[in-house]
């Protein structure tokens, strides 16, 4: 079911034929590399964190500025500024959100205090809430209904393997060059995809100036208001809520779960590559998978059974047994996570994709740093098995609210 598919101005003068495809599929690839690029980013400093702390000389509240900062600064971006990537300033917004990326990665391999680290991640939360957007957008805008699932599958992939990558890479750099290594090389080639996008994106369909619209964005301020008054979108923000809840907790506790059921430092950091591949290698299937069958219905299955396995972490003792569990959850994650994405692509039209997609990844950051924030002093207060069981129960709560609203009012279009 597409929002208001009428009232929305259409571009005029965008170029067709093979020429614009071509357009589009570069800029795809560039924007794919450049959110694993980020991703990368994200994962880099987990390693790195106690080794900061030691050379600033910070308190360990510190830490959760620094890495709390770039979760909730993000939906700036995801619901701020990433409705402008769906008008004719797409082009200036997405450019603009990865100079920033550039700049913040460099001030902080450069950053000399808590506030220069704290307000230079918080940048690069920013330019990620705007580049996570426009690479969405990409999978569905001027792309068959049929082809969008495999499109936001492999975006899945390159995000988590720079999720799963980026802590070697970040070990490695610094063992080379110093703390500032591995931010000041991925700033590198950050910029090199930004050159090539402002190539691409001169001639790609969707980030050219209509001279025919009468506003820079399509979608005015009063709809963009009205947005989560509608069921649909309703049913998709519960969606998100119930995928990233999930996130949340594991980012904040699940080093310190392992730890208490005796797990080494190694096999702490092993777990999140196997927890990540899955996800690299699964995602384009569970994209096709929810193109197939329906996104809202493929996503919805996938998360429920996958909260099944989170519930168990409270209760398994085994460390091993725990990362196996992990693996197999993974894989649902692998179908869930682009079948959530593809969800959105099916209710906002293309004019509002970005719009879309950036209300939806809020939602899901704001839910998971809530988690992480409410999760952390509970696990403390009562142990892992009411955290992970509730966590489980709320998740699925949420995806049965998002089926409930959404009942009737969601159709393929």
């Amino acid at each position: 079911m597409s929002l208001v598919p009428d009232s929305v101005p259409r571009p005029a003068d965008e170029p067709t034929g093979s020429a614009a495809r071509a357009g589009i599929d570069r800029t795809f690839v560039l924007l794919c590399t450049a959110v694993g690029l980020e991703a990368a980013g994200i994962g880099m400093i987990f390693p790195l964190l106690a080794r900061i702390q030691h050379a600033h000389h910070l308190h360990t509240y510190a830490l959760g500025i620094i890495s709390g900062g770039a979760f909730f600064a993000a939906l700036i971006g995801q619901i701020g500024v990433s409705h402008l990537l769906d008008g004719k300033r797409a082009r200036p917004v997405l450019l603009s959100g990865l100079v920033l990326a550039v700049a913040a990665l460099v001030w902080f391999a450069l950053a000399p205090d808590l506030w220069q680290l704290a307000a230079s991640r918080a940048a690069s939360g920013v330019a990620y809430g705007v580049v996570g957007p426009a690479a969405l957008r990409a999978c569905t805008v001027g792309v068959a209904p049929e082809a969008r699932g495999a499109r936001l599958g492999r975006l899945s992939s390159v995000q988590m393997g720079g999720i799963v990558l980026g802590p070697l890479a970040g070990i490695g750099l610094a063992g080379l060059g110093g703390l500032g290594m591995p931010f000041l090389v991925l700033a590198c080639c950050l910029a090199l995809v930004l050159v090539g996008l402002v190539v691409t994106t001169a001639t790609a369909a969707g980030y050219q100036r209509n001279p025919h619209a009468d506003l820079d964005e399509p979608v005015p301020v009063t709809a963009r208001l009205a947005l989560p008054s509608r069921r649909p979108v309703v049913a998709l923000l519960l969606l998100s809520a119930a995928a990233q809840l999930p996130t949340g907790l594991y980012d904040a506790l699940w080093s310190r779960l392992l730890t208490d059921r005796g797990a080494s430092s190694f096999l702490i950091g092993l777990s999140l590559t196997l927890f990540g591949l899955p996800i690299v290698v699964l995602a384009p299937f569970g994209g096709r998978l929810a193109a197939r069958h329906g996104p809202l219905r493929v996503a919805g299955a996938a998360l429920v059974i996958a909260a099944g396995f989170m519930a168990s972490y409270g209760f398994v003792t085994v460390p091993m047994a725990i990362l196996a569990l992990g693996v197999i959850e993974a894989c649902f994650q692998a179908v869930a996570i682009p079948g959530a994405f593809a969800a959105v692509a099916e209710v906002f039209p293309d004019d509002w994709a970005a719009t879309g997609q950036g209300w939806f990844s809020g939602a899901g950051t704001a839910t998971a740093g809530t988690a992480a924030v409410l999760g952390a002093p509970a696990y403390g207060a009562h142990g892992p098995g009411v955290v992970f069981g509730g966590g489980a129960l709320c998740s699925i709560a949420l995806v049965g609210a998002a089926v409930f609203v959404g009942r009737g009012r969601y159709r393929r279009s």
